[in-house]
């Protein structure tokens, strides 16, 4: 049976992140899994739904993922303006595995006699084929980028970094000296899950950080500090100072698609296009599976459809032109 004295739902969202905590899951992870579950805590309070526990189940939310779907953008942020658009099928997502996530937790810690929301789907969206950076707008990047100046050769060192690794933002604001091997070709970086792996960088890249290290690098404000990346004051950068100067590259170059992550999307597109293969593409990313990787397989396919179109055996035969 399920428990007698259970808490209400925002109690067990508590319990729930210190379960997380112990299990020394990320501080974003942790952050990510309360934020959601909240939002859903409020939902219920909004429907006047009962704060207990019998209003955590299968058709509420389904009722829940109904409201979402129908919810704008960032309505109820404290700080950006909703917008028109509706949150994102991706987005519903994302509460849906969080709270299929959270109802596990429930039965594995015997809160309830069965997992409530095991039958419950994850609701479909749309896979769409990421276009990696094309040349012309790596080139158009580039350009605006002043290397003679310490930030901007800094900021190239950055950029031209994750189109050669696939790193993420986190990943590349926490490189540290002694985790970086040049002479070899290789850095070591802690990805999600608090997972380290070597990820492999070019002879180029290796060039590109010497250079750096050798000529800007500024001093560390402090003798403990060996970021590989930081600020003018001698600070390690942050993920939000990557993703500012992509946001700055964006305007400067024209190319207002940019952001950190198109780049690890670039480099995944371009690695399996130039002859990798999807086993080592999985463990340079970081992924445990090959879900993830197998998405950036709907780009290759298009363009191996390019590549038919131009060297079709039949229409070479029949004279049909290119």
């Amino acid at each position: 049976m399920d428990r007698n004295d259970t808490p209400d739902i925002q109690e067990l969202i508590k319990r729930y992140e210190l379960s997380n905590i112990a299990e020394g899951k990320s501080p974003k992870t942790i952050a990510w899994y309360r934020d959601m579950l909240t939002l859903f805590s409020r939902f219920l309070k909004t429907k006047q739904y009962p704060s207990g526990f019998s209003g955590f189940n299968i058709d509420t939310v389904r009722e829940y993922i109904i409201y979402l779907r129908q919810k704008p953008k960032f309505e109820g942020h404290p700080y950006t303006p909703v917008q028109a658009k509706l949150i994102s099928p991706r987005t519903v997502q994302c509460h849906v595995r969080a709270l299929k996530a959270f109802s596990s937790w429930l039965y594995a810690d015997c809160y309830t006699i069965d997992n409530r929301l095991k039958n419950l789907k994850i609701p479909k969206a749309l896979v769409l084929v990421v276009e990696p950076l094309t040349p012309e707008e790596i080139k158009k990047v580039t350009a605006s980028i002043d290397k003679k100046s310490p930030t901007g050769t800094r900021n190239y060192a950055i950029f031209a970094t994750l189109l050669d690794t696939g790193l993420r933002a986190s990943e590349a604001a926490g490189i540290t000296l002694p985790n970086l091997n040049l002479a070899d070709g290789f850095v070591k970086v802690m990805g999600k899950g608090s997972k380290e792996r070597i990820v492999p960088i070019g002879k180029y890249i290796q060039m590109t950080l010497w250079s750096y290290i050798d000529k800007v690098r500024p001093e560390p404000v402090s003798p403990e500090c060996n970021n590989l990346f930081l600020t003018q004051g001698g600070k390690p950068i942050t993920v939000n100072t990557v993703k500012l100067v992509f946001s700055r590259l964006a305007k400067s170059s024209g190319v207002e698609r940019l952001h950190a992550h198109l780049c690890r999307h670039t480099f995944a597109i371009n690695y399996l296009l130039n002859g990798g293969d999807i086993f080592s593409l999985r463990e340079i990313l970081g992924h445990t599976t090959l879900e993830m990787v197998n998405h950036y397989l709907h780009f290759t396919s298009s363009q191996i459809t390019d590549q038919h179109h131009k060297y079709s055996p039949m229409d070479r035969l029949q004279g049909v032109p290119k």
